[in-house]
């Protein structure tokens, strides 16, 4: 009974201290604000971001997350139909490309650096941050960049008594050497056999295919040289024409060598390096001479906020969470290549996590002093695809370049228009 009495002299108190109380004096319950997050990957991207997105919910309980996620061709075309209804997500992974094509003046997202109060931009450099920003305004943060790099079986290339190729005549050379055994000194899928072409012509002329407004600098002669570089590559037995290309050619010593993305020498590297292979880093192929290297960064993503989100310190704290938190940093890894976040960085140099050949090839292209940023337009979808078109008829049914030039010359006018 007493203590029936005691407790509901406790509760009467209460009651009385809260009557007594201003209406300024009582502590509203947090509302919970619901924003939206889309990205691309497969299915261990997504396994960890939706682990990672589970964390941010736990440190930020008044924030749901809405989860969106698709392969890359799927998110891309659902970008453009949900920005073109103003229904894209608060926070989106991007590509490169998409920054220019959405927000080609600067206006197409939230600019970053009006949430710098929430998100930790001291974590990168600014020459970093350019690669984000657009027109002055820092329309996405990079997570990493990437670079096509080129990558050597040493083994194989010891065995033929070769070095390893710092210029173009080396590799016909190894190819003549490696031919008589159906052995080619490189590998390129079709991205990479354009932008490797891309890279030579821009060294040997001194010009960049676009200029830094964009303008297409290059001329129909200029692709029809492009054209036939190519066909120089394939008929010296340098490369196998990319649409021949097998999956475990490189694990396999078809190709010695092989030039991808930063981003993808785990996939295409660790095979051969788990079977004892000595797998090393080499030069970006220089014509002797030559002013520009030809070769270009991009980041492999970006994260930007849309513009007019409702929820822009909430989307800002997701955005943060994502680039430097700790939390991300251990379940992403590297696995979005190595990123710029010295957030992040330290995470992972205290886990011993950055090793390793794709370590390797972020520390080369840190180090090289000679690698440019990207020019979007370069890997316009249309120009590449005018690019694999013509090289198809030049292969398949004998047309010459000269013939074929000015439909990837058109492409690129298109591409510069937009």
């Amino acid at each position: 009974m007493r203590k029936k009495a005691a407790a509901l002299s406790l509760i009467t108190s209460a009651v009385m201290l809260m009557s007594s109380c201003g209406a300024s004096d009582v502590i509203p319950a947090r509302e919970s604000v619901t924003i939206s997050f889309s990205w691309w990957g497969k299915d261990l991207m997504n396994n960890y971001t939706i682990t990672a997105m589970k964390k941010f919910g736990k440190l930020n309980e008044n924030i749901d997350v809405l989860t969106d996620f698709s392969e890359l061709e799927a998110a891309q075309s659902r970008m453009f139909v949900h920005y073109a209804a103003n229904n894209e997500a608060d926070v989106m992974q991007i590509d490169y490309e998409w920054l220019y094509r959405l927000s080609d003046e600067g206006q197409g997202f939230y600019d970053l650096r009006e949430l710098s109060d929430i998100i930790d931009l001291n974590t990168f450099s600014e020459e970093e941050l350019a690669y984000g920003t657009v027109n002055g305004k820092l329309m996405g943060l990079p997570i990493s960049l990437n670079a096509e790099t080129f990558y050597y079986n040493k083994d194989v290339y010891d065995r033929y008594g070769l070095e390893l190729p710092s210029k173009w005549s080396d590799l016909f050379k190894a190819a003549e050497t490696m031919s008589k055994d159906n052995v080619y000194p490189l590998e390129m899928d079709m991205t990479s056999a354009w932008l490797s072409c891309l890279a030579h012509q821009e060294q040997i002329t001194g010009k960049h295919c676009f200029d830094a407004n964009s303008k297409l600098v290059f001329t129909k002669d200029d692709f029809r040289m492009i054209l036939e570089f190519y066909k120089q590559l394939v008929d010296g037995k340098v490369i196998r024409h990319y649409a021949l290309n097998e999956k475990n050619d490189f694990l396999n010593g078809v190709s010695a060598g092989a030039v991808y993305w930063i981003s993808n020498a785990g996939y295409y590297c660790q095979p051969l390096i788990n079977r004892g292979f000595n797998v090393v880093i080499g030069d970006y192929i220089r014509e002797p001479g030559s002013l520009i290297s030809g070769w270009h960064a991009k980041p492999t993503a970006l994260y930007s906020i849309k513009k007019s989100t409702k929820h822009p310190v909430e989307a800002a704290k997701l955005v943060d969470f994502l680039v430097n938190s700790q939390e991300m940093a251990l379940l992403q890894g590297t696995e979005k290549g190595i990123p710029l976040s010295r957030a992040m960085l330290e995470v992972l140099e205290a886990d011993k996590t950055l090793v390793g050949i794709q370590y390797e090839a972020n520390n080369k292209l840190s180090s090289s002093g000679e690698i440019d940023r990207i020019n979007p337009h370069i890997e316009d979808p249309d120009l590449l695809d005018a690019f694999d078109h013509a090289v198809t008829l030049m292969l398949n049914e004998g047309k010459e370049p000269s013939e074929l030039a000015a439909d990837v010359y058109n492409a690129a006018v298109e591409s510069s228009k937009t």
